[in-house]
């Protein structure tokens, strides 16, 4: 195998159904990259890999909640193609939106207390447990704990998402 088809497979494995791709780490360890300059010669691959999938709609994409690389489709692309997965139940949306919020204001876990505060709704735990078996986050009702999955990182695009929120919040 070449190095950019070992890259193609590491970047579109799938682990389990909220882990697609690899880490900077796993994918410099199958190049057989050892040397002091693995992370230059990581971002020219990445770079390069980048601008040759282009053309065909493919893009490597960064997943900041689990620091995986993965392939996906052009955003352009996949807005028009994939179909909103909360499509006819917005209430899932939103409350999965204040569940991000809440987790993100308190290192990676929040209560349900805290989204029911924010989302001012009934049915928020039929939502949270939903939203669990739809593979968005993790419920542990016994602890009162729920924290998100590496999904939501590959479904939205959460450095604009933020960029967006911190734009609003400055006006």
């Amino acid at each position: 195998m070449n190095e950019m088809s070992v890259l193609m497979h590491l970047l579109s494995k799938k682990e389990n159904n909220s882990i697609i791709g690899s880490t900077k780490k796993e994918i410099l360890n199958a190049l057989n990259v050892r040397d002091k300059n693995k992370l230059i010669y990581f971002q020219n691959l990445i770079t390069s890999a980048s601008n040759y999938l282009e053309p065909i709609g493919l893009q490597i994409r960064f997943n900041p909640l689990n620091s995986y690389w993965y392939l996906t489709f052009d955003s352009e692309t996949t807005e028009i193609i994939s179909a909103n997965p909360f499509e006819g139940n917005p209430r899932l949306a939103a409350t999965l939106f204040c569940t991000l919020i809440c987790c993100i204001g308190s290192s990676g876990e929040t209560t349900i207390q805290k989204i029911i505060e924010i989302r001012k709704k009934k049915g928020v735990i039929e939502d949270i447990k939903e939203l669990k078996k739809m593979g968005f986050v993790l419920f542990d009702k016994n602890l009162n704990k729920v924290n998100l999955t590496p999904l939501i990182g590959y479904l939205l695009d959460l450095e604009k998402l933020f960029l967006k929120i911190a734009l609003k919040m400055k006006n």
